[in-house]
């Protein structure tokens, strides 16, 4: 058996493969006397037909079962002579064979890109990191938020509650709801512009879909077409406001605290740890799409592409696919840059896990969780041990190794981040 490969691109090998005409034949010969076991021929007991009369009558598809099942067999053998490591099932792009000739097979398959870094140490890392301060204000704006209240108002402004009594007619049935939608534009399908400015008691008629008649109402079982608009009069019987606190020194007191500096020095103190490791991952990060822009290297977009559609697949949502196989191809791609430079690292940087490593990851990543290492140990103590969860103790400490040799430059905020670019598609897909 022949066999030239050729590289195509990182992770694309194209497998030129010439099968000898003695060794073809012999194992079309097998799979004819395998295969006539199943034909009847008529006059003949199943299985007593002569080979020829057999081959005469079948040979189109004996041939075809023949082929799809022997290119199998050729390629196993292929794989374990040259050692080939592939993603999916490879594709067969030609396959020619005529009895008593040879066959000839191309055959192309994907697999993991093998790196060669051009640098790993004194890497200039334009990193974006989580600012103290900021999570300071998300936090204390999520309590504003929390410590909110409804009140009854008179005039309904934009994203008011407005409890309503709805009545419209369907078919020569009429019907009477109450609900509630929101006055402006603000939430799709429970939002009516027309509510701005109303009062407690106003009358008005308009025209709303069947779909936001359903989910204002909450009554899903309304004969109502969804996309219809139903001609609707709405009764105004009460309109509440969400209203929040003021951040300023009396809601600190409100907190227990003397007045809002002290407030945002205690949530800045508490948060200070978590924060710091928090930027240690982000770091680690930036270095992983900083070794992809300088070590620019093809994805295998096949592998991608059909990824992607079986996760699209799974959801069952026909309208949407296209929209998520495209979300998915990005997510996938992104997931194995960062798999395929940390396989390429562990080959370049070798590294050997004590026991003190694996503590300190671990406290490290019971901090980023609000717990106790005792805590994370008892609820991880399954997959403490397990290959996976090393290999993530040692992707962290070769990245934190790197770190400390590189200059690490802030983007500004009006620079966007380098992002992981997307596989490339397929014309096929494309189209």
């Amino acid at each position: 058996m022949q066999v030239d490969i050729n590289q195509i691109n990182a992770v694309t090998k194209e497998l030129n493969i010439t099968v000898e005409t003695d060794t073809v034949s012999k194992a079309y010969e097998k799979y004819l006397r395998k295969a006539s076991r199943d034909i009847v021929i008529p006059g003949f007991r199943k299985g007593k037909a002569p080979l020829n009369m057999v081959e005469r009558m079948h040979s189109d598809k004996i041939k075809e079962y023949f082929m799809k099942d022997y290119v199998d067999e050729v390629f196993d053998e292929v794989g374990k002579e040259h050692d080939l490591h592939y993603l999916l099932f490879p594709e067969v792009k030609e396959m020619n064979w005529e009895k008593g000739q040879d066959m000839t097979l191309k055959i192309e398959l994907e697999h993991e890109p093998e790196l060669e870094f051009k640098q790993l140490e004194g890497l200039t890392v334009p990193h974006k990191p989580q600012l103290l301060e900021d999570e300071v204000v998300k936090y204390l704006e999520q309590l504003r938020q929390e410590n909110g209240r409804m009140i009854d108002v008179e005039t309904a402004a934009k994203d008011d509650y407005v409890s309503l009594e709805f009545t419209f007619q369907h078919g020569s049935e009429q019907f009477t709801r109450t609900g509630m939608l929101f006055a402006g534009d603000g939430v799709n399908n429970r939002s009516l512009e027309a509510l701005v400015g109303a009062k407690t008691g106003d009358q008005l008629e308009t025209k709303i879909p069947g779909r936001a008649i359903k989910l204002a109402t909450k009554d899903s079982a309304l004969p109502l077409e969804n996309d219809f608009e139903y001609g609707v009069k709405l009764m105004v019987n009460s309109i509440t406001r969400m209203e929040y606190p003021e951040l300023d020194d009396e809601f600190a007191k409100d907190m227990e605290f003397d007045s809002l500096e002290q407030m945002k020095a205690k949530i800045g103190e508490d948060m200070k740890l978590k924060n710091e490791h928090v930027n240690i991952n982000i770091d680690n990060f930036s270095i992983i799409s900083k070794l992809y822009v300088d070590n620019n290297f093809d994805l295998p977009h096949k592998t991608i592409e059909y990824l992607a559609d079986q996760e699209a697949e799974k959801l069952n949502n026909p309208a949407y696919k296209q929209y998520l196989v495209y979300q998915y191809r990005m997510q996938i791609a992104q997931e194995m840059v960062s798999m395929y430079i940390m396989n390429n690292l562990r080959k370049a940087i070798p590294l050997e896990l004590s026991d003190e490593m694996v503590e300190e990851y671990m406290i490290h990543e019971a901090i980023l969780e609000d717990m106790s290492a005792e805590a994370y140990k008892e609820k991880y103590k399954d997959e403490l041990d397990q290959p996976s969860y090393r290999m993530g103790i040692t992707n962290y400490f070769i990245l934190r190794n790197i770190a400390k040799t590189c200059e690490f430059t802030i983007l500004e905020e009006n620079t966007e981040e380098a992002e992981i670019p997307e596989a490339e598609t397929s014309e096929a897909t494309e189209e």
